[in-house]
């Protein structure tokens, strides 16, 4: 796979105020839950955005909207996992801009099955041998009810694929999940799906990818938070894996 990490040193404005070669996608992992702040394993349940998360969401489209007058384009299509998380962060995003948001099932969170809303204490006293699989990333561990990491990873990059294919040489604004955003990452990296994650996955961050030409794929910046105005990283929690805060 031919595939590039950039250097992280960059800030948005300064990556959006240039024309990328070929297409860009700028992905945003949704806001804040009281979910997320308890390190509960969401999946498929539709838990709302808190009031810290709406914040988030707003500083994004206040961000944006002062490139915008500046001259800058940020980006042309907004697609959105249709659970509500996501999809309020895309709304307050996006607003009423043409075209519309397009919601798509594919950048659902994984399924987490019978375990959905658990932490992984609690999951440990469930089933342990199953959440020992989730734990250790087992790319083909069952998961009852549920998807496998490799299923899921399957389900995330074939729906972005699609996504990217449709829309050639112009910039996307995809709003889905923390676990959705460290698949496209692994893809665009060749990290392997069975290592432990070492990249961050903040709420609302800013994350920049651009696929030239020949399908060359570069993360030009990755974790960009500098326009939630110091929000306390502390509480941009990850119940993907719980291991980064």
């Amino acid at each position: 796979m031919n595939t590039q990490l950039e250097s992280k040193s960059l800030d948005f404005g300064a990556i959006v105020s240039k024309k990328p070669t070929g297409s860009r996608f700028i992905l945003v992992r949704h806001g804040e839950t009281d979910w997320n702040k308890e390190k509960r394993f969401q999946g498929h349940t539709d838990i709302a955005l808190n009031t810290h998360g709406l914040l988030q969401a707003q500083l994004v489209r206040e961000y944006f909207d002062a490139l915008e007058a500046q001259g800058a384009e940020i980006y042309h299509h907004c697609f959105s996992s249709d659970l509500s998380r996501a999809h309020t962060t895309a709304r307050t995003i996006h607003g009423a801009k043409t075209p519309a948001i397009e919601l798509n099932t594919g950048l659902r969170e994984r399924d987490y099955g019978h375990l959905a809303g658990l932490t992984g204490d609690e999951m440990q006293i469930k089933s342990p041998e199953e959440f020992s699989g989730l734990k250790n990333r087992v790319v083909d561990a069952p998961l009852k009810g549920g998807e496998s990491l490799n299923q899921f990873y399957r389900r995330v990059i074939s729906t972005f694929e699609q996504i990217a294919n449709k829309n050639q040489s112009k910039t996307t604004l995809l709003v889905a999940h923390g676990g959705v955003l460290d698949c496209i990452y692994r893809y665009c990296t060749g990290e392997p799906l069975h290592k432990q994650r070492e990249w961050q996955l903040p709420n609302c961050a800013l994350n920049v990818i651009n696929i030239d030409s020949q399908g060359k794929k570069s993360v030009k910046l990755w974790a960009w938070t500098g326009h939630l105005n110091n929000d306390k990283p502390g509480q941009n929690m990850d119940e993907v894996d719980g291991r980064i805060a």
